[in-house]
């Protein structure tokens, strides 16, 4: 994979707000090969939060839930929503892939290693003048209809997480679909949204206050990304 953007463009804007949206990340073969990946996965985790834990269940269980089963669980997915943090999306942990090695011969591994390799980590530290970036993590994500991720701001203790980055893969998004980037400020209104595009790297500090737009009944389409954390220190799993 190859980067098209260059770092010392948008370094200035991204410390005067803290985020950025930086369009043409990768040249134009590496931004389809990517594309192609996500809209060809055809294997899934559906992601949500329960009782405070993440939960990944995979497609092969989610397909043969009954219909009490899934109306169970929506009514347990708006619970949370409606009382705190909650979110359904699909997902695949690509982190956890790699150093799992479960699924060997995958173009999600050599994502991973591009992600963690001195071309994109460089970009990130000039970028975001974080020179002790250590490396990244990363997870795919498909939002479809009915998919959200309610207000959070990222800070975990121990993670040392310095900004969050979502590499935008979606093609021909309707901004009436929903799922844009919220950012919001103290008062709770919505300071800045980003929509969902194609090659496109959306990266802001942390913390800071931020949702996924639920995505409309009538999107036709999925919102496709590569989301994740650039950290400090080494990767404990490495």
């Amino acid at each position: 994979m190859r980067l098209a953007a260059n770092a010392v463009n948008w370094a200035g804007r991204f410390s005067q707000r803290g985020r950025i949206q930086v369009p043409g990340l990768f040249d134009d073969a590496s931004a389809e090969q990517l594309h192609r990946c996500l809209v060809n996965q055809d294997q899934w985790n559906l992601a949500f939060n329960r009782r405070g834990e993440h939960v990944d269940i995979g497609s092969d269980s989610v397909s043969i839930w009954t219909e009490a089963q899934s109306r169970q669980f929506e009514e347990m997915i708006y619970a949370g929503a409606k009382e705190g943090f909650q979110y359904r999306y699909k997902a695949v942990p690509i982190y956890d892939v790699y150093h799992d090695g479960s699924l060997p011969g995958h173009f999600f591994n050599t994502l991973f290693e591009f992600l963690n390799s001195d071309a994109f980590l460089n970009f990130g530290r000039q970028l975001l003048g974080r020179p002790e970036i250590g490396f990244c993590d990363a997870q795919a994500t498909c939002f479809e209809a009915g998919h959200f991720l309610t207000t959070h701001d990222d800070d975990i203790g121990g993670k040392n997480r310095v900004a969050a980055y979502v590499i935008s893969m979606t093609k021909n998004w309707n901004p009436n679909w929903g799922g844009a980037l919220q950012f919001f400020n103290e008062q709770g209104n919505i300071e800045e949204g980003f929509l969902p595009a194609f090659n496109t790297l959306n990266v802001f500090q942390i913390p800071q206050s931020h949702a996924v737009e639920f995505v409309t009944p009538f999107a036709s389409g999925p919102r496709l990304s590569i989301t994740g954390w650039f950290r400090t220190g080494k990767d404990p799993r490495s």
